[in-house]
């Protein structure tokens, strides 16, 4: 799998294809058939980029009106649907009394804490139900990413547990100065992370079995 050099760093190693984004949505749109996960971007940000199977995996990006993907600051929403693993790991994970959703987060952030060429400060974990969800919520912030990113990248990131796949959730934003909101040890004001997380405590299952239809 690849990933684009300017996505986010938490997303970067399970990304299954991304793409530029410009005044129009880029890559390959379609409906997607089966479970699907039912998220609200935030207000103003569009439909940046989607590719993917429509009866299987995919990745959605969303991005503020004027952001683009190798130069995005104020803001990147990441949306995939993911297969589970194999139904032996599936009982290994819950004969530990975990959930698919909590081990799939905690790999992820393993991987953006290696990947992080500077200092990663990590969020706490939140394992609930989100509207009959197993839910797995977390991030953190990375102080140096690269030249996309020069002073730093956070990231807020959910993994959603449905009946039929995985659903991965990320919010990520991009300080534009050295000082900017660093009071602050995510580099995000409450308010706003607070506004992430009830975007994504909103999100609801539809198109499966027991499960309302998905809106076109």
């Amino acid at each position: 799998m690849r990933a684009v050099g300017a996505a986010s760093l938490l997303l970067a190693a399970t990304l299954a294809a991304s793409g530029p984004a410009g005044a129009e949505a880029t890559g390959r749109l379609f409906q997607p058939a089966g479970e699907n996960l039912m998220i609200t971007p935030p207000p103003g940000w569009r439909l940046a980029f989607m590719n993917g199977d429509p009866a299987g995996e995919y990745v959605v990006d969303f991005l503020p009106a004027n952001e683009a993907h190798d130069s995005w600051r104020e803001g990147y929403m990441g949306v995939q649907r993911r297969a589970f693993p194999a139904a032996s790991l599936v009982n290994n994970i819950q004969a530990r009394n975990l959930t698919v959703a909590q081990v799939a987060l905690s790999e992820v952030l393993q991987g953006a804490q290696r990947n992080c060429p500077g200092r990663f400060t990590a969020m706490g974990q939140k394992i609930s139900m989100t509207n009959n969800m197993p839910t797995a919520v977390s991030g953190g912030f990375c102080d140096r990413v690269g030249p996309s990113a020069p002073y730093g990248e956070g990231t807020v990131l959910g993994v959603f547990q449905g009946k039929q796949y995985l659903f991965v959730v990320q919010f990520s934003w991009r300080p534009s100065t050295a000082n900017e909101l660093n009071q602050y040890a995510y580099r995000i004001t409450p308010a706003r992370l607070q506004q992430f997380l009830d975007l994504m405590n909103a999100a609801t299952l539809c198109g499966g079995a027991d499960e309302g239809k998905c809106p076109n």
